[in-house]
């Protein structure tokens, strides 16, 4: 899910979100390449699975169903991809698969993945129940279905409490409103909590979601890509406007850390957690980090600051069924379980995601453990805005990604950047 400007990936921003590295665990007896078990069924996730929550689930629902779930040995990073479009394209798939967003598209596109409304159909299945963006996100332009999301991890601003009270500047809100939280509000918060050669007031262009977030809440209709997903609209006039309002932090207020200094992978939470940064727009998944790291300040989250509009991108933890599986009624079953109400409870106790069922995500409420206001992530399903699918988002994302170095390098404006690359991420968007 190469989603970050810098070596980050999404997948990384993901990770731990529904396991904690511990070795590979496998339910049953199921061989490792792919392809279905006798009565049980196959999955294939990029993290290990073992001591997680997924694990507790897929144990329950191994427990209610009679059927045995084989998980395969994970690989990461690229290897995964690899592993998945081999697996693919040699006709013997897991029955379950997680899928990296990116790809949603491309597959569909390719008749890979198998069309789960006929289940929600079938099964007269409430889609009411679930986070509609997130929920949607897989939804392709013919009405198909091709993946199913058990969860999302929206972006907030996480704050340094501690040193908003030493500054003398007030909190952000509790609540998602813009009353006192504009952009312009959080420019000035982050200037005054700044102290040149200590520490930085805000961080807003480093974390994956902000060109979504920010062109959308500046008054663009879409976002990076258009509904059909074949313009490039980051290029557009408002979305330019909205990342040069944030490049302009760095460049200009000098408020936010310098693009050289944010090449290290995770940099930006460890400076957050050294008390080097006040703010850090970042998503769900960071929470866990936090809370182990953390022992000596108090820290919070509150929504992003408001403009037009007041909504953030949420990454989406997306499995799916290819056509090709050998057992694909068991396991729509598993992950109609997963995205269930009891399900959903079991993988928030995680503790880094929110789950895309309703009443499950309910359970994100205040308790002895930070962020005070941790049901903001559950208030974020109401907000939620979603990047439009390409048939070649890696491929552009590899383009003007690597461009806009020399805007936040303050060698080039966005504007500029963004127009003399945009030929040629049209050009990547035809597929």
């Amino acid at each position: 899910m190469t989603t970050h400007m810098a070596p980050l990936s999404r997948r990384s921003l993901l990770g731990g979100a529904l396991g904690l590295a511990g070795g590979s665990l496998l339910l049953g007896c199921g061989k490792s390449g792919g392809g279905g078990s006798g009565d049980g069924i196959t999955m294939l996730n990029w993290e290990q699975t073992a001591g997680t929550p997924l694990e507790k689930a897929i144990r329950e629902y191994e427990k209610q169903s009679g059927t045995k779930v084989t998980i395969q040995p994970a690989v990461t990073g690229d290897a995964y991809d690899t592993k998945m479009r081999t697996l693919l394209a040699g006709g013997d798939p897991p029955d379950v698969m997680r899928i990296n967003d990116d790809f949603v598209r491309g597959f569909s596109d390719q008749g890979a993945l198998l069309d789960l409304n006929t289940y929600v159909k079938r099964d007269k299945l409430d889609t009411s129940q679930f986070a509609k963006e997130a929920f949607e996100f897989p939804k392709q332009a013919d009405g198909s279905h091709t993946a199913w999301v058990l969860g999302y991890q929206p972006r907030l601003i996480f704050y340094n409490v501690d040193m908003f009270k030493e500054a003398g500047v007030p909190l952000p809100p509790t609540t998602w409103t813009s009353d006192g939280w504009t952009w312009d509000d959080f420019a000035d918060a982050a200037k005054k909590l700044t102290i040149p050669g200590k520490r930085y007031g805000g961080l807003i262009y480093l974390d994956t979601g902000y060109e979504q977030t920010f062109a959308v809440n500046h008054g663009s209709a879409t976002g990076i890509f258009s509904k059909d997903g074949t313009q490039f609209t980051l290029a557009d006039q408002k979305e330019v406007e909205a990342m040069q309002w944030a490049t302009d932090l760095t460049c200009k207020a000098h408020v936010q850390p310098p693009w050289s200094e944010l090449q290290q992978d995770s940099i930006q939470n460890q400076m957050f957690a050294q008390g080097k940064l006040a703010m850090l727009f970042t998503g769900f998944g960071t929470v866990p980090y936090l809370r182990q790291t953390i022992k000596d300040f108090t820290w919070d989250i509150a929504p992003p600051p408001g403009d037009v509009e007041q909504k953030t991108e949420s990454s989406v933890i997306v499995f799916t069924i290819a056509k090709s599986a050998k057992n694909p009624d068991k396991a729509w079953e598993l992950l109609k379980f997963l995205s269930g109400e009891e399900g959903g409870k079991i993988l928030l106790e995680g503790g880094a995601f929110t789950p895309i069922n309703l009443k499950a995500a309910e359970g994100l409420k205040p308790g002895k453990e930070a962020p005070a206001h941790i049901e903001l992530f559950a208030e974020a399903a109401k907000h939620l805005t979603a990047t439009n699918q390409t048939k070649n988002t890696i491929g552009a994302r590899q383009l003007y990604r690597p461009a806009l170095d020399a805007a936040y390098n303050c060698e080039k404006s966005v504007g500029d950047v963004l127009k003399e690359i945009k030929p040629q991420v049209l050009d990547a968007l035809k597929g």
